[in-house]
């Protein structure tokens, strides 16, 4: 059912175009749509979580260390689905609790977060936030480290 102030349906996706010197679309993704993350097997990468919305949001990253680097303000142009860093901000650097490697780092609203993650195991996993009704309402994507394997499976506490 459908209640005001509750999510009807949130989504993870992805942004064309390079926020950090122009502008850069988000394109929605559902939980069903093929994997748009795929890491090599031992990579290294950072991660920019672009927040437009009002919530923070603790992004849970299944089967990898990550550490929270730095974040920057964005503007967020809600109607265009599009994000730019501002121009001239400064990074913000982790709290201290925020410190050391995690598989959870917070997405605070109006801000892009730069998450340095290393992926060691291969196979399907899952990215999504950690509030239960974000999650239940399609804030939640697969990903894959390394090569398509036969009968991939995710391999999540979440089942799958």
């Amino acid at each position: 059912m459908y209640f005001a102030d509750a999510p009807a349906e949130t989504l993870l996706g992805t942004v064309a175009g390079d926020p950090n010197t122009g502008t850069g679309t988000w394109t929605p993704r559902m939980w069903a749509e093929a994997v748009t993350e795929n890491p090599a097997v031992g990579a290294t990468e950072v991660w920019e979580l672009y927040n437009g919305t009002a919530d923070a949001h603790p992004m849970h990253i299944h089967e990898c260390s990550s550490r929270s680097s730095t974040a920057k303000d964005v503007f967020v142009d809600e109607a265009n689905k599009t994000f730019q860093v501002v121009p001239g901000s400064l990074p913000i650097p982790p709290e201290p609790w925020e410190y050391g490697w995690k598989d959870t780092v917070i997405a605070y609203p109006g801000q892009v977060t730069r998450v340095r993650a290393q992926f060691n195991t291969p196979g399907q996993y899952v990215w999504h936030c950690h509030i239960v009704e974000h999650e239940d309402n399609e804030m939640m994507r697969p990903y894959r480290i390394g090569p398509e394997q036969p009968a991939n499976r995710c391999r999540t506490e979440h089942g799958g």
